[in-house]
């Protein structure tokens, strides 16, 4: 029980040394009016910096993510066909199959359209 309070000390020490290294160093910066500005480069904004963007980037950053996120779950398909398992196949060609027909519905739905003619 004694390395319990060993490791709790250090802990603590360590999260009070970073508080207070994080409070120095803010110490040292200090705010101008460039600094304090939107563009640091030295310029006056050209226009708002509320202009509006198009849905259609965030749809496609949207559907990179999912169809990324599907592809990391082939990782235990190749764990257990390293191990022999028997019935892998059939639910990774089951994956596929699924993994497949979303791209298909989202290609008919038109998301992945950049210019419609």
């Amino acid at each position: 029980m004694d390395i319990f309070w060993v490791v709790l000390f250090v802990g603590l020490c360590l999260v009070v040394a970073m508080a207070v290294q994080t409070f120095w160093l803010t110490k040292l910066w200090f705010r101008d009016s460039q600094k304090a500005s939107p563009y640091e480069c030295g310029f006056d904004p050209f226009g708002s910096a509320r202009a509006p963007f198009s849905v259609r980037f965030y749809m496609v950053a949207i559907l990179f993510l999912v169809f990324e996120v599907e592809s990391l779950m082939f990782f235990p398909v190749l764990q257990a066909y390293k191990e022999g398992a028997k019935s892998f196949g059939i639910y990774s060609w089951g994956f596929l199959l699924i993994l497949t027909l979303g791209l298909f519905v989202e290609l008919y739905r038109g998301a992945l359209e950049w210019a419609r003619d």
